[in-house]
């Protein structure tokens, strides 16, 4: 999860304890294999696995890496999240860029694969967009997050990483997590 996210969800969450197991610029095999060291601290916990976003044009890989998340769950926890990874907000990420087709064909076979489980934070992000300020319409426009959301060309900024967190909870308190 991104940091900020953690640190909001927190928030959001003042009597259960949040655990922040990213790391910034890993690949979904290096957050695999940590999540994977680390396994036993957290295989009964809710996990969200958001990993693809620093190599997601390699769509076998991140979906292998998630799948070997998934099975380190304790048996019978079902209660974990995939979040759809976010396109960059560049011409290769952009509707109808080089990558584009790539990312979105991930995140249809990701919701196939953990239809219980799979959250669309790319398309809630990107529907986050102010009609009234001319770059996120462009955004949505692009298909990519809008932004007034984040502070590159990927990564999220606080009014981001709040909007999440707050989809994150409404999902766990809708599933009664």
């Amino acid at each position: 999860m991104v940091p900020a996210v953690a640190a909001n969800l927190q928030l959001l969450y003042p009597n259960r304890a949040v655990h922040d197991g990213g790391v910034a610029g890993q690949t979904s095999s290096e957050i695999t294999a940590r999540q994977q060291a680390a396994a036993s601290n957290y295989d009964t916990w809710i996990n969200i696995f958001w990993y693809g976003h620093n190599n997601q044009t390699q769509a076998a890989q991140i979906k292998a890496d998630i799948a070997a998340s998934v099975a380190t769950l304790a048996p019978g926890n079902t209660r974990f999240l995939v979040l759809a990874v976010v396109n960059q907000a560049t011409p290769a990420g952009s509707r109808g860029g080089a990558d584009y087709a790539t990312i979105i064909q991930l995140n249809n076979d990701l919701a196939a694969l953990y239809p219980q489980n799979y959250l669309d934070m790319r398309a809630h992000l990107v529907n986050g967009y102010n009609p009234a300020n001319a770059q996120d319409l462009a955004d949505f426009q692009n298909d990519v997050v809008p932004s007034s959301l984040r502070f590159d060309h990927i990564h999220l900024n606080n009014d981001g990483s709040v909007r999440v967190a707050e989809k994150l909870r409404e999902v766990i308190d809708a599933n009664g997590w």
